[in-house]
């Protein structure tokens, strides 16, 4: 049976502006971390900086970056000009093979202050952008969506802006129904199985929660997310909403659990005021043998400012360590812990993982309730499955 393998890299949501930019009421903006006139020191104070050195220090490397949107804010066009730079930079730092953008609803010129037309400032960005090779490119911006077909992954790029005219239609996201008929008749021609991600800048599912609202998802994503499902995409990724979340979308008509990740925001400083949230910057693993669906291991980083970029999980902040495509019981997990500790004290976490894979690739939700079922038998994790705990106590051994 064939394995595909791939490690992706997730940049969303910079919101890159220059220090005196203005917004459309004639305000300055303050709405990053990210600025396109700020020194790179002292290092940790810049997001991008700091990150190079967190790459470099740690020798990180990925095949993909993707990237879902909102490179600027407010249509700042030094903004959308420094934050694309800024990605190719890390793209290279990382030595990625790839990397794939959409536009967000702040790359679109809603207001008229750059162009007549709202998507003339995302078009004379170029150095490759959205994507570096110019037929894909021309798809994607004719049709909305495009197919990025790799040897090990096929990666559908979705403009969920691609109707943003004017300040009214941007309200939201939207596909329309030829886009979702071209991804399913195109998906039906497939013969290849890949390892199969869809992109967007909008989120396809509701996310109201921390008073986010619900009127900017994306319209019609309840039948995109049907096809989706009827064809086994392994990873929904977009940004917008500045809140990491992972989860799976159950799919009506297949039952088929679509694992959605809500990137948050890689320097916005809105965060903090809308969500509580601090800034995440995604690694992930991602391996798919024919015939199964995709596991994936998903390591966060989270930015502070004077303290750069680490592994942490502040409170209510998303996990440093998470994943997604378990397909058993819970349940079931806590009795084959139990087993390997029934006479044992203690044991490694890694050692752990050997015999018990299965806890790698549990959404954030699925391990608080392993570790509360856990305890409930009397077995203690040295710190949160979030934080990749180094030892697991049983505290009822003989």
């Amino acid at each position: 049976m064939g394995v595909k393998k791939i490690k992706i890299a997730i940049i969303s949501d910079l919101h890159c502006h220059h220090s005196q930019s203005k917004d459309n009421k004639g305000g300055v903006m303050d709405d990053s971390y990210l600025k396109t006139d700020m020194l790179r020191t002292p290092a940790n104070d810049h997001p991008v900086e700091s990150l190079i050195q967190l790459i470099e220090s740690n020798e990180l490397e990925v095949c993909l970056t993707l990237c879902p949107g909102d490179f600027t804010n407010k249509s700042d066009k030094q903004g959308f000009i420094s934050g694309w730079d800024f990605s190719l930079e890390i793209n290279n730092a990382l030595n990625s093979n790839e990397i794939i953008a959409t536009i967000g609803n702040h790359d679109v010129d809603v207001y008229g202050i750059n162009s007549s037309y709202s998507i003339e400032l995302a078009k004379g960005i170029k150095k490759g952008f959205p994507i570096k090779d110019s037929d894909y490119r021309d798809v994607f911006w004719s049709r909305g969506c495009v197919f990025v077909e790799k040897e090990d992954y096929r990666v559908l790029v979705i403009n969920s802006s691609h109707f943003h005219y004017n300040r009214e239609s941007a309200i939201g996201g939207r596909v329309d129904d030829d886009l979702i008929d071209y991804v399913d008749q195109y998906m039906d021609k497939v013969k290849e199985e890949k390892i199969s991600i869809v992109m967007s800048h909008h989120h396809p599912i509701d996310h109201s929660r921390l008073s986010l609202g619900e009127y900017d998802k994306i319209s019609n994503a309840d039948r995109l997310l049907e096809i989706l499902g009827k064809h086994r995409f392994d990873l929904f990724v977009h940004g917008h909403k500045h809140d990491p979340l992972l989860r799976y979308h159950s799919c009506y008509e297949t039952t088929y659990k679509l694992p959605v990740l809500s990137s948050g925001s890689f320097s916005s400083t809105s965060n903090l005021s809308w969500t509580g949230k601090r800034n995440n910057f995604h690694i992930i693993d991602v391996i798919k043998e024919d015939g199964n669906g995709a596991l994936g291991k998903v390591k966060t980083w989270t930015f502070m400012p004077r303290s750069g970029w680490s592994m942490m999980r502040d409170e209510g902040g998303f996990d440093a360590y998470t994943g997604f495509g378990f397909k058993g019981e819970i349940v079931n997990l806590v009795s084959e812990i139990e087993n390997y500790l029934e006479k044992e004290k203690m044991m490694k976490w890694e050692d752990l993982i050997k015999v018990v894979p299965g806890v790698q690739f549990l959404v954030p939700s699925e391990a608080r309730e392993l570790e509360k079922l856990l305890n409930d038998k009397g077995i203690i994790l040295s710190s949160n499955i979030s934080l990749s705990p180094e030892y697991l106590f049983n505290t009822k051994s003989n």
